[in-house]
């Protein structure tokens, strides 16, 4: 059995973003963002993504025409069979006549709503057997405009208990505050990482409180446009592109902008994020009075705000947590496929799933683009060591191998990398390669057994997706820790990723420090 889910729905009126396939060939895994191959952040500009779909069949060695069950996101409209047959017909799939298509079609293609697709993508990139789930986001789309559902999964079945439809979120309210902050749309975590720099002013928290209310476990938030925003052909650049920059001008006239407009950016950033946190801890409470499971595990765009994870992990409501390596809709795909997979056949999940199920490239096609660009090369037989040399050095390192990491964060196959221990590292990596907002915190890769060595806490994310209080050897992560004291530590295990691991060990044993400074391949814009 062959599975490929896209998302959005290419059939869909409503115009989406950050488009990603998955892919899934028996016990095989495939699944990659659209944006990372054409290079346009959060790619909305293409109707399905097909450059990921093809790299997809490359990297497993399939051809398209040999995919038995399509799965797609739940659209708002039926699709007719001419609108499936020639979307089908694009990859040499075709059929005889209307009623073999619909014979294939009941059997073969899958619809499913936008946050099961989040559901089963936190369930199934966990190890849990049994869960409580939350997906909770900016309102789903057209084909599922729910914004929060609380369930269970229990006996290989979602139980939706809780759903709250429409926009009006929390994560809306977070967007709101970045907007009027200045920041575009995708750029949340900027707010998150300004608010390190700010106070909690109680006037403007009084002011927010009377537009975000709990009612059972519902955060409403009573959004108002006052008018529409203007283009702002100033982003506009043949060699680069950010959809969401040009097409709307920031901050545009909102509630949020209008109340906060005369306090501080940092004070504002600070007061939104400490309502973030403490209305959804009030919401975790009451919704464990609802299950006695005692594992839970979150997806949806909430769930990218870090600090926030590690308030709910220092909760301490469930035993334990989980937090997947795509919570934003650049999971969507392999959620749906985990979806129709499990549905065939119990997947075993010993260990949380690995998020390097991107493309990887052959030496042959990697010294092809050396060649073309007259670029100096030389073979090394441990890579590993090597790096681990130049980095100890004080050299910036660009690390390339195996297969691409699904998701936001850089994961030591697709990264920068540099000495933790000199703030200058952080200096010239902003300066000289990613141009980020001076605000913005980097991250650091530590072995997974040092963990213990830096913070009390028990959670252990491969994933980059949690910001930890760093309570002890500080001096050692000096580039890495934030303003706040805080660090979204990704924890590096010798089994999920032995090439990293064998590097951040081969650094220790010349600076005596497990940890280097990691970030991402891509600059701001």
């Amino acid at each position: 059995m062959i599975i490929a889910s896209l998302y959005p729905c290419p059939f869909d009126i409503q115009e989406r973003h950050e488009s990603n396939t998955s892919i899934i060939f028996d016990d095989k895994i495939y699944s990659y963002e659209e944006s990372k191959l054409t290079t346009a952040k959060q790619d909305a500009s293409t109707k399905f993504p097909e450059r990921s779909l093809l790299f997809g069949c490359k990297q497993l060695g399939i051809l398209p025409s040999k995919i038995n069950k399509w799965v797609f996101p739940t659209p708002q409209k039926k699709i007719s069979n001419l609108a499936l047959r020639s979307f089908f017909s694009h990859f040499k799939i075709y059929f005889k006549s209307n009623k073999h298509f619909n014979n294939w079609k009941k059997k073969n293609v899958f619809f499913i709503k936008h946050h099961l697709m989040h559901s089963s993508l936190a369930v199934y990139s966990s190890n849990f057997k049994e869960c409580a789930y939350i997906t909770a986001d900016g309102g789903g789309d057209l084909g599922d405009e729910r914004h929060f559902v609380f369930g269970e999964y229990k006996n290989r079945k979602f139980n939706d208990l809780i759903n709250y439809p429409g926009k009006a979120s929390i994560a809306s309210f977070h967007a709101y505050v970045s907007d009027a902050l200045g920041m575009s749309g995708g750029e949340n975590g900027k707010t998150s990482g300004l608010a390190a720099y700010g106070k909690i002013n109680s006037e403007l928290k009084k002011e927010f409180n009377k537009i975000i209310k709990i009612d059972k476990l519902n955060i409403k938030f009573e959004r108002s446009r006052k008018k529409n925003s203007n283009f702002n052909f100033s982003k506009l650049k043949a060699q680069e592109y950010d959809r969401l920059k040009i097409i709307h001008t920031y901050p545009s006239m909102t509630n949020v902008f209008q109340i906060s407009k005369k306090f501080l950016p940092q004070d504002i950033a600070a007061t939104a994020e400490s309502i973030v946190y403490e209305k959804f801890i009030k919401i975790l409470i009451k919704a464990k009075m609802l299950t006695n499971k005692k594992n839970i595990v979150f997806s949806g765009g909430l769930f990218s705000n870090v600090t926030l994870n590690n308030k709910i992990i220092e909760s301490n409501i469930f035993e334990k947590f989980h937090f997947n390596f795509a919570p934003t809709d650049a999971g969507l795909s392999l959620g749906g496929a985990l979806y129709i997979k499990n549905k065939y056949k119990i997947q075993k999940r010993k260990s949380n799933l690995s998020p390097y199920l991107g493309p990887s490239f052959s030496d042959k096609e990697i010294e092809e683009i050396l060649i073309k660009y007259n670029l100096k090369y030389s073979k090394i037989n441990n890579i590993a060591r090597e790096a681990a040399k130049l980095i100890s050095k004080g050299k910036i390192v660009g690390f390339f191998q195996g297969r691409a990491e699904i998701g936001h964060r850089s994961l030591g196959n697709r990264s920068i990398l540099a000495k933790p221990r000199e703030f200058k590292s952080k200096s010239i990596i902003n300066q000289h390669l990613k141009k980020r907002d001076w605000f913005m915190p980097y991250a650091p890769s530590i072995l997974s057994e040092d963990l213990i060595k830096y913070t009390s806490s028990k959670y252990s994310c491969s994933y980059m997706q949690v910001a930890y209080k760093i309570e002890k050897n500080l001096n050692h992560l000096k580039s890495a820790i934030h303003e706040d004291f805080s660090s979204r530590i990704h924890s590096v295990s010798k089994k999920m990723n032995p090439v990293f691991w064998n590097l951040i060990k081969e650094f220790k044993k010349i600076t005596g420090v497990g940890a280097v400074l990691n970030t991402s391949f891509n600059r701001h814009g």
